[in-house]
């Protein structure tokens, strides 16, 4: 049934209009102010804002005279002439707080515009057979989207079709995103790919929530192993950013991923702190071929596979003060990085899946070795692993394995463990240089 207002109560366009803008602008002016309180502990936040002058425009402007507010109408053509009309000139668009249909097309974003979503649902059909999004731009600037949720489908899609929230690609620059809440996607959350020859630069997410995202990926222990078909790698992780620098990931709840928690590849410049990264079927913090990153005082629970991976040559990357518990394999796993340090975390009886073989060890809180497969062909060496607590188990085969073959620089101190394993394995030591230094190794019961 066909409305004119939220309330489902008849008014005209304008009155609604104008009483959005007031609602949304108090609202915006709410969520700022929580926002830069949270932020005061943390980097400054540099904003693409437009001026004081830009133009507001609202979406009920464009929208017929008797429009839906239930999301049973389509009006893809009405919503991206208004993004058209306020793109390239600093304008904030507002959304009213209504459902909005929206199919794999999406919707296409201009540079230097603000979406004010706050309110607004972003409903995806369930008809859906195609791969898309529901927000997408290429090499855009200075665009800021705040708030509003984004809901998929993906118990009625068929397999192998892949559709995103947010997918930036190229050069982007000054983007920000923040209190939003996204779910039941069956590809990324927000994506951001751009590549080597053209990064993207100056990402920050902050406050979203990304709950049952992403394509279905086998783990290794699955009757069917890999990606389901159709589906890339780049469907892979609630978040995915593919070379992208000096970026941000703060405050966000990353849950319930169908494949990968998060995946960053070939990113440098990056802050990933004070986040929570629950139960992803395949692993929670992923960096792959990264430098100069920090992960910081995130809680990092339940994950299927890999509570953190850091690897394939990441270099410069560091991991402090996070809680690393119950991963399907190990809390850690750090293969051919140089300059990694690992300082003051809790890894918590990680490894409860069985080993898979001579080959596949990976039931341990921390593994630090070689990867014969890695492309990037990278030394393991220039490690601090040092002031941790690890929480163990009698199934585990160490509480820390090192496999010191190809391992050089490896410091391993003041670690305190606990639990039913107490030992640190260091496989092939005459042949690599392992020092081991103050680890407390307390028997049980002591």
């Amino acid at each position: 049934m066909k409305t004119k207002s939220c309330l489902q109560t008849r008014c005209s366009r304008r009155g609604l209009g104008i009483g959005i803008l007031f609602f949304m602008t108090a609202m915006g002016s709410v969520f700022s102010s929580l926002y830069a309180g949270s932020a005061a502990a943390g980097p400054a936040l540099s904003n693409p804002a437009p001026s004081t002058d830009a133009a507001h425009v609202s979406v009920v402007d464009f929208l017929p005279e008797d429009f839906a507010v239930d999301g049973s109408v389509s009006y893809r053509s009405e919503i991206q002439h208004a993004l058209d009309s306020a793109a390239g000139r600093g304008a904030t668009i507002v959304f009213p707080p209504m459902i909005y249909a929206v199919d794999e097309s999406g919707f296409r974003l201009g540079s230097n515009i603000t979406l004010s979503l706050y309110g607004a649902v972003f409903q995806v059909a369930d008809s859906c057979k195609n791969d898309g999004q529901v927000f997408w731009g290429e090499n855009v600037t200075d665009v800021q989207i705040l708030g509003g949720e984004i809901a998929g489908r993906n118990d009625t899609w068929p397999d192998g079709v892949n559709i995103r929230g947010i997918y930036l690609t190229g050069a982007v620059q000054r983007i920000r995103i923040r209190d939003m809440n996204i779910h039941d996607l069956s590809s990324n959350g927000i994506g951001v790919f751009a590549s080597a020859d053209s990064m993207a630069s100056d990402i920050w997410v902050t406050d979203v929530v990304i709950d049952n995202c992403c394509n279905r990926y086998g783990d290794y222990l699955s009757e069917r192993v890999g990606p389901e078909p159709g589906s890339v790698r780049e469907d892979q992780g609630s978040i995915a950013f593919y070379y992208v620098r000096d970026f941000v990931v703060r405050g966000c709840r990353f849950e319930n991923s169908r494949s990968d928690g998060t995946h960053f590849y070939k990113c440098r410049q990056g802050q990933i702190v004070d986040n929570k990264i629950y139960r992803a079927k395949m692993g929670g913090y992923f960096l792959e071929t990264c430098q100069d990153v920090i992960g910081a005082n995130n809680i990092i629970l339940e994950n299927g596979s890999r509570g953190v991976t850091i690897e394939r040559g990441s270099q410069r990357c560091t991991l402090q003060n996070n809680v690393v518990a119950f991963s399907g394999r190990e809390g850690l796993w750090a293969p051919n990085c140089t300059g990694l340090i690992v300082t003051g975390n809790i890894f918590d009886r990680n490894g409860r899946k069985p080993n898979g073989g001579e080959k596949q060890i990976w039931n341990a809180n921390i593994t630090i070795d070689d990867q014969w497969h890695d492309p990037t062909q990278s030394p393991t060496q220039d490690y601090i692993i040092a002031n941790n607590i690890l929480y163990t188990t009698g199934g585990q085969i160490a509480a820390m394995r090192i496999d010191a073959a190809k391992a050089t620089g490896v410091v391993v101190k003041n670690n305190i463990l606990r639990r039913e394993n107490r030992k640190i394995l260091v496989e092939h030591a005459d042949e690599g240089d392992v020092v081991l230094s103050g680890n407390d190794k307390q028997a049980a019961g002591e």
